[in-house]
C-alpha cells in the first residue's frame, strides 16, 4: 500500500514539473510586421520554418528584432474589432523578452525616459527607514524630499513646483516629464522627477506647478524600472 501512494506521489510530483516547465517555456522568432491599436500591438512573428501572430502590450520593438514569448494563451479564430480583421491564431503573450544582442534601442530609449544604472539598483536600507529629516505633510514638496519620503507619499496625490527640465513625446502614448526644481544631488538621483502624463502643454525650461499621484518601485517590463515616478499627472502654470 505504501509503495501504491509512493509511486503515485511521485506521478504528481513529475506531472507537476513537467507542467511547470511547460508554462515557462519561452519561444524566440522574428518580428515581420507590426499592427498597433487599443495599447496592444499584433506581430507577425517568422518563429523557425512557420509564420505566427502574437500579441503584446505596447512595447519599444520593430521589425526585425528577435523576441521571446510565452504560449500560456491562445485564441483561435480571433475577431478583432480595432483592427477589423479576424485571425485564425493569435498568441497573447505574458512573458517578452528582447535578446541582448538585439537591445541596442532598448537601452536608448531607458536613456530617453532617464533611467540609468542608478534606478535598476536595490534600494538602500537608509532611503526608507532613516530619512534626513522626519516626514511633514506639505502642499508641495521639493524633489529631494519626494525621494526622501517617497514611502511615506506612496499611492497619494503630490504637487511640486519646479523647472520643466526635459520633454519625451509620445513614448508608449505618454508624454514623459522631467522635472527639477535644484534640490537633491545627482550623484544620488534624486535631483530629477518624472512625471507622465498624455500630453503636456508646456515646454523644456517653462517653471510650472506638476501634480499627480506618486507611485513607487514601477516596473514597466523590459528593464524599465523607476524607484520613483509620478502618475496620472497634470500641470499648471508656476
Amino acid at each position: 500500500m505504501k509503495t501504491k501512494l509512493l509511486l503515485l506521489l511521485l506521478i504528481l510530483i513529475t506531472n507537476y514539473a513537467l507542467a511547470t516547465e511547460k508554462s515557462q517555456k519561452i519561444y524566440y522568432g522574428k518580428i515581420l510586421s507590426i499592427e498597433s491599436t487599443m495599447g496592444y500591438q499584433y506581430l507577425k512573428v517568422q518563429e523557425k520554418n512557420k509564420e505566427i501572430w502574437v500579441a503584446i502590450a505596447n512595447a519599444p520593438v520593430k521589425v526585425g528584432d528577435k523576441i521571446g514569448y510565452d504560449k500560456q494563451t491562445i485564441m483561435k479564430d480571433f475577431k478583432s474589432k480595432s483592427l477589423k480583421r479576424s485571425f485564425k491564431e493569435v498568441i497573447f503573450a505574458s512573458e517578452v523578452y528582447l535578446p541582448k544582442k538585439d537591445a541596442t534601442h532598448v537601452k536608448d530609449l531607458q536613456d530617453v525616459l532617464g533611467l540609468n544604472k542608478t534606478n535598476n539598483q536595490p534600494k538602500l536600507k537608509e532611503e526608507t527607514s532613516n530619512p534626513a529629516k522626519p516626514f511633514e505633510k506639505k502642499a508641495f514638496y521639493t524633489v529631494e524630499e519626494i525621494f526622501m519620503w517617497k514611502d511615506f507619499l506612496k499611492d497619494q496625490n503630490i504637487s511640486v513646483k519646479g523647472k520643466v527640465s526635459k520633454v519625451s513625446k509620445q513614448i508608449m502614448k505618454l508624454d514623459w516629464v522631467h522635472i527639477q526644481d535644484g534640490t537633491g544631488d545627482a550623484s544620488k538621483n534624486n535631483e530629477d522627477l518624472v512625471f507622465t502624463i498624455k500630453e503636456i502643454p508646456f515646454k523644456a525650461g517653462e517653471s510650472v506647478i506638476a501634480t499627480g499621484k506618486l507611485i513607487i518601485d514601477k516596473d514597466f517590463g523590459y528593464g524599465y524600472f523607476y524607484k520613483v515616478i509620478i502618475q496620472e499627472s497634470s500641470f499648471s502654470k508656476n
